[in-house]
């Protein structure tokens, strides 16, 4: 099942609540998705599709066929496609990332934090992917997920920042199952240019 919510339903929903004012309303559009068997997977292939610049990915486990394909042929079509995966990626043999990395994707690999348990991507600096949703097949087909898709450049400029941090501090994926390892570097890839974040007023 999933629901789209388009900006003028949902802000008209909101004030009839009282629960906002008309200065403040929402600017964005969110559609949302439940798994299983709720359209996650197709949701984030369709959004992936339509990406022109660049795709931000900090997931805790890829492995969802559909997706890992759809995320080479953007790469393949000039798309920068730049992941963060969390640490335990790096011996999981079920994971895509070796194949996103042969295929030439800048992987990198979180090992600050105990576990980077964050499943987003921002697309062309304006869309969020986010959610419960693991990029796997049994969160697509046996597991209780939720998956938003949101269209909005402020929550975007929001996540890419986070995006960015874990990146910064993050190391070379090591492909421990792969010879490839020795050829890849860290790569230096600058940002997206970020939208500017409204100040509050004091």
């Amino acid at each position: 099942m999933n629901h789209y919510f388009s900006r003028s339903s949902v802000v008209a929903g909101l004030l009839l609540l009282g629960l906002i004012h008309p200065a403040v309303a929402p600017a964005s559009d969110i559609e949302s998705f439940f798994s299983p068997h709720g359209g996650c997977s197709a949701a984030i292939v369709s959004e992936i599709e339509k990406a022109q610049s660049s795709i931000l990915v900090q997931i805790y486990s890829i492995s969802q066929p559909n997706i890992t394909a759809a995320l080479i042929d953007a790469h393949a079509r000039g798309v920068a496609v730049l992941i963060v995966v969390d640490r335990s990626q790096t011996n999981d043999f079920s994971s895509s990332a070796p194949k996103l990395f042969a295929a030439g994707i800048p992987i990198v690999c979180d090992r600050v934090e105990k576990i980077n348990h964050n499943k987003t991507m921002i697309i062309d600096n304006s869309v969020v992917v986010c959610g419960s949703f693991n990029f796997s097949e049994s969160a697509e087909s046996k597991n209780a997920e939720n998956l938003l898709v949101i269209r909005d450049p402020i929550t975007a400029a929001a996540f890419s920042q986070d995006w960015k941090k874990h990146h910064d501090h993050s190391d070379v994926y090591n492909v421990v199952h792969s010879s490839a390892r020795d050829r890849y570097k860290k790569p230096s890839v600058p940002l997206p240019p970020l939208h500017n974040r409204p100040k509050k007023e004091p």
